[in-house]
């Protein structure tokens, strides 16, 4: 009984208290001190156990939240389902419109280019038919007195028969799809007169800015003086021999100023075939001149963009 409470006693003792006893007792016994206990790798552990940090979860709710931004509501909106998709976008009306929403801008921003690059020269447009396009460009042209950085001011030089399309007599034409279909015929396109294009126009950019030009194109860029500089072109004369009598001699006569832009708004007409109306005219136009352009992409539906960087009696700026 005795045995057992020394063991358990001495069991229950820490080591190092256990070895202080051993040794009192082996001193008065006049025997040799006991072996001091071997500390085991893990004694470390007998130590007082450090404080505690603070939980992470204590230092999180003390942090603010972060603001809301337009990201917090674009991926709410994401959640939730409710970013549109583009059948709710594009409605009825918008289908019906976005051709000509696709003219304006190219157009609008057409203008503001050469006022950006500092092109020299007027606007000129082959082919007006209901105005809309020449209101576009007027319209582009009102901060030309602020943004402009050459002067004198751009004029809106306007060329049409408004008589409708003419007779139709070159072979390419006669060939070409639109002609065969009877979607382009003689007196077709025909809309406003003169006067009518002129109020329309005149409303947005002073009379002293604006030029028309009546009668076939042929005949009328004849009238151009030899100082004509020219920045940017609009044509819409659709067949290839009046795509041809407009800008042959722009380019005989160095009109067309280096940095040019030249919009081509029949471009993808007759199957978009090379071999008809504006892409025809275009090659020859390329081939005969030497002309060296960047092609800016097409727009709206049948339309086209280049931008003039030389070509055969290119005259310098002045």
């Amino acid at each position: 009984m005795t045995k057992s409470l020394k063991v358990a006693i001495a069991e229950g003792l820490p080591p190092q208290t256990l070895f202080k006893l051993r040794s009192i007792k082996r001193a008065l016994m006049g025997q040799p001190p006991p072996e001091r206990p071997q500390v085991a790798a893990s004694a470390p552990a007998a130590e007082p156990e450090p404080t505690p940090a603070p939980a992470p979860v204590a230092e999180t709710a003390t942090e603010l939240p972060e603001p809301r931004t337009r990201q917090t509501e674009a991926l709410e909106r994401l959640d939730a389902h409710k970013i549109s998709a583009p059948y709710l976008f594009f409605d009825v009306d918008d289908v019906l419109i976005l051709p000509a929403k696709e003219i304006a801008r190219t157009l609008t921003l057409s203008v503001m280019y050469i006022n950006s690059a500092d092109v020299k020269g007027d606007i000129a447009e082959f082919g007006t038919m209901g105005g809309f396009t020449a209101r576009t460009l007027a319209n582009a042209m009102v901060f030309d007195p602020r943004y402009q950085p050459n002067q004198p001011l751009r004029k809106l030089r306007l060329f049409d028969s408004f008589e409708g399309l003419p007779e139709i007599t070159a072979q390419v034409d006669l060939e070409s799809q639109h002609v065969k279909s009877g979607t382009w015929s003689k007196g077709g396109c025909r809309i406003l007169s003169a006067a009518e294009l002129r109020t329309m126009v005149e409303a947005i950019i002073p009379p002293s800015r604006v030029q028309i030009y009546e009668g076939w194109f042929a005949d009328t860029v004849k009238l151009l003086p030899d100082d004509t500089r020219l920045a940017l072109i609009h044509f819409d004369g659709d067949l290839y021999s009046s795509t041809m009598d407009a800008l042959v001699p722009c380019f005989e006569r160095g009109f067309i100023s280096k940095g040019a832009v030249i919009c081509f708004d029949d471009w993808n007409c007759n199957e978009a075939d090379p071999e008809a109306g504006e892409r025809k005219a275009w090659a020859d136009l390329v081939s005969r001149f030497n002309i060296v352009a960047s092609h800016s992409g097409d727009y709206s539906i049948q339309g086209t963009k280049f931008i003039i960087h030389s070509y055969r009696g290119m005259k310098p700026r002045s």
